[in-house]
């Protein structure tokens, strides 16, 4: 083909060589256009005018079509040569309508409304009718609502008002102005249907999100038999989220014979619906099938990819194929990357932004944003923020929740107050993300201020939003407040069901979870995989097998047993429960690429201590192609730490990053100080804190001081319990430990200052209870408890086994107590 195309165009050269010589500059004009050289075209034209030739409307219309319809994807030589069709059309002597349908349609295809209408109104005055392109022309040049009003006017008093060609213009700027009223009336009033009105009216629907009224038009029209073609489906296809819906359309098109790259747009319509619907692998086949895709079909494939390694890899494809990547191809690779070990890629991205130009562009902006929020770089996302010259309501919502993900709670209320500042008004998801932030800091009060502002700007309506309400609530431990909120709910979803029951289990109220699902199934409510996951989680938090083994068998008979999170969940109640048989045959009827199923296995080995199992399951997750994530490594340190493997916990710690890019946090950290803790390695344990990244949290510095009280070790003691109640000054757990520790070593002195200051302080510790559940009803004990209505019987029981016990047991010769077989 590019052979041929320089055969040709060497043909054309020698054409325009002999029109040349013989000073035929009209005709060598014309043929010049076709050598694709615009300086060339220059040139002959001064040939032209310098022999007193002048432009007639014939020649001048074919330079003008010429330059105008010139595709470059460089704004700058995009106004060359509109420039330069403007010269020529200044230049021509009396131009006729057509040649100012010429002119006004490079314009309006440039989306230049001024010039359009200025254009419009000259030919009006030199006295030339407009005719049917003239008007096609002027109302695809309209850019805003008032003039796609003046346009409309004009083609009603011409007669035009009602025709094909005038309505699907007038449609498809409504539509895309937001005025679908107007649109319908059109719509309503077009004399003369046929598929292209259709179709717009269709695309304006799905622009608008108006889905289902989308989908209605096309069945409209295939009803009055009008044809189908690509561009039909291409816009129904947007409007499809059922993938059986979607399949059909996809047939359709194989029938017709629009796929394989026949219809590039249908093409990537139907990728687009298929990962829109969860069907990647789909939406790959077809991606697949087309022999040249564009960079469209590549933005979509990247949309597509399983993850951020794969999503990096395919976009260096599209840059080393030449493409042009746009907008959308550089927020679909951002918004698949995150973590530290994408910052690299993510800031070479950011460098391609900035030189192809789209750096200014909002939505690459707030997708840069969220990318280092992601990977846990706040000041990158705030200079990236504040470098942007345009911000739009996602700008401030992508800034807020990268700070509040990232645990920055101050600086996301800066944020929002900086926006409340500005007069701008929050959305759903500004108020979603703040909520988050201030639950996450166990604020209430804040908690309440933010539903108040919820309320104010009337988002009660929204699901999502009472959703994040109930959820803030419950992390703030205000579960009266969080069920006020579910009980004022006017039509209660499944979603709100699952957000209710899912807060009573993160909130330790496994009952309530309970209570609620069995009030659900009951009515015959509908349930899905997740609320069989969250019951699942209750059930294990109870460890009550019975029930648990109720809700997997509802699980097998309505078919979520395939569901990853549902699996994980039904391993794990069986590994909590001690069977940890059953939780074995479970993890082998699951999904083998389920990493959820693997984390629960190894989890529930390392709690039973079945460290060489956990080593044999991540051995195996290689073989299978299954990356570990934080999970899989925390479960990995904590079979270490329960099996006392200082040299092995070390070794997995640092092979996180290493090997997998995964950095550890703070549970990782807490393994391994916990483990050093036990083994005695107190200073070892001490220094791991010390060097490590993160600041290290209440939990942390209470194994270190628990490990002290155990081994006695005085000073570490002293320094952990410090630090343990700068970060929680109302810890009581610091002062009885570390009050255990001086009791150890009989400083008696200060154990009775700690005791003082407790008592100033009015601090109690919270007495330990221990539960058993018989009969499906929990029985609560602490120590030397005699409410229990059996408790004689009880104490009885319990005297009973320990003389047992006492009899069992025969001294050796160095006083300690060896087990013997007893009766």
């Amino acid at each position: 083909m590019k052979k041929l195309r320089a055969l040709a165009q060497t043909l054309s050269f020698s054409q325009f060589e002999t029109l040349i010589s013989r000073k035929d500059y009209p005709q060598a004009l014309k043929s010049s256009l076709t050598l694709s050289s615009p300086l060339l075209t220059d040139q002959t034209y001064s040939l032209f005018i310098k022999s007193g030739h002048f432009l007639d409307p014939y020649v001048s219309t074919a330079l003008i079509s010429h330059f105008s319809k010139l595709d470059n994807n460089n704004n700058n030589n995009n106004n060359n040569n509109l420039s330069r069709s403007l010269s020529f059309f200044l230049d021509t002597q009396n131009p006729d309508i057509i040649t100012y349908n010429a002119i006004i349609s490079g314009f309006a295809r440039a989306n230049d409304s001024r010039t359009v209408l200025g254009l419009f109104n000259e030919l009006r005055h030199v006295g030339l009718v407009p005719d049917v392109f003239t008007l096609s022309s002027l109302i695809k040049g309209c850019v805003s609502l008032r003039e796609n009003w003046v346009s409309q006017g004009v083609c009603l008093k011409l007669g035009f008002g009602s025709k094909s060609f005038v309505i699907s213009g007038l449609i498809d700027n409504y539509s895309k102005n937001g005025d679908l009223g107007s649109a319908e009336r059109c719509f309503k009033e077009c004399l003369d249907l046929d598929n292209v009105v259709c179709t717009v009216m269709v695309n304006g629907y799905v622009w608008n999100e108006e889905f289902e009224k989308g989908k209605q038009v096309f069945v409209e029209m295939r009803g009055l038999g009008l044809e189908l073609n690509a561009f039909s489906l291409t816009g129904v296809v947007g409007a499809l989220f059922d993938v059986r819906e979607g399949e059909q359309i996809h047939g359709f098109g194989v029938k017709m014979g629009f796929l394989r790259g026949s219809s590039m747009h249908f093409s990537n319509a139907v990728m687009s619906m298929y990962a829109r619907c969860g069907r990647e692998v789909d939406a790959i086949k077809v991606f697949d099938e087309i022999a040249e895709p564009d960079v469209v079909s590549w933005t979509e494939r990247i949309g597509t990819a399983s993850d951020g390694h794969e999503a990096v890899e395919l976009f260096r494809i599209v840059l080393s194929l030449g493409l042009d990547v746009n907008g959308y191809t550089l927020i679909n690779v951002l918004s698949m990357i995150g973590g530290v070990k994408f910052l690299n890629a993510g800031k070479q991205i950011q460098a391609l932004c900035h030189k192809t130009g789209y750096f200014q562009v909002v939505s690459v902006g707030n997708a840069l944003v969220s990318m280092y929020g992601k990977c846990g770089k706040i000041c990158d996302a705030c200079r990236v923020f504040y470098n942007m010259i345009i911000r739009d309501s996602v700008s401030w919502n992508s800034l807020i929740s990268a700070c509040s993900e990232n645990g920055f709670v101050n600086q996301a209320l800066d944020v929002f107050y900086q926006m409340r500042e500005l007069s701008l008004q929050p959305t759903i998801h500004t108020l979603a993300s703040i909520l988050e932030a201030v639950s996450n800091s166990n604020n209430t009060k804040q908690v309440i201020q933010i539903h108040s502002l919820v309320v104010k700007c009337g988002f009660m309506f929204d699901v999502s939003m009472i959703c994040c309400l109930i959820t803030a609530y419950g992390r703030c431990n205000s579960m009266d407040e969080s069920k006020r909120v579910f009980a004022e709910i006017d039509k209660v979803n499944l979603v709100h069901l699952n957000t209710m029951i899912t807060t009573f289990v993160r909130a330790g109220y496994y009952t309530d979870a309970l209570a609620l699902y069995q009030t659900i199934w009951s009515l015959h409510r509908k349930v899905d995989s997740r609320t069989f996951s969250i019951i699942l989680k209750a059930c294990s938090a109870i460890t009550d097998m019975q029930l648990g083994r109720a809700v997997h068998s509802l699980v097998l008979k309505t078919g979520f047993d395939q569901d990853s999170f549902v699996e994980s969940s039904v391993i794990d109640i069986y590994c909590k429960c001690g069977s940890i048989g059953q939780a074995e045959k479970a993890f082998r009827s699951s999904s083998m690429n389920s990493l959820a199923a693997w984390n629960a296995m190894m989890m529930g080995y390392a709690h039973h201590g079945c460290y060489q199992e956990v080593f044999d399951l991540f051995n195996k997750m290689s073989q299978f192609g299954i990356e570990p994530d934080e999970i899989t490594y925390l479960g990995v340190l904590s079979s270490c730490c329960h099996g006392g493997l200082v040299k092995e916990a070390r070794h997995y710690l640092d092979s996180m990053f290493e090997l997998h890019g995964i950095i550890p946090h703070l549970e990782h950290y807490a393994c391994m100080i916990d483990l050093l803790g036990r083994v005695g390695l107190l200073e070892d344990a001490k220094k791991t804190i010390d060097h490590m990244p993160i600041q290290p949290d209440v939990h942390i510095w209470q194994i270190l001081l628990s490990a002290c009280n155990i081994h006695g070790h005085v000073e570490l003691g002293r320094v952990a319990a410090r630090k343990l109640l700068e970060i929680h000054p109302e810890n009581e757990s610091a002062y009885i430990l570390l009050s255990n520790i001086y009791a150890s070593v009989g400083m008696w002195n200060a154990v009775g200052r700690l005791r003082k200051e407790m008592k100033e302080k009015n601090l109690r510790k919270e007495p330990g209870s221990s539960w058993i559940q018989v009969g499906r009803k929990s029985h609560t004990f602490f120590v030397n408890d005699t409410s229990h209505p059996q408790s004689k019987e009880i104490y009885a029981e319990l005297i009973r086994l320990y003389k047992q016990v006492i009899v069992s047991l025969e001294p050796e010769q160095d006083g300690a107590f060896l087990w013997i077989n007893g009766p």
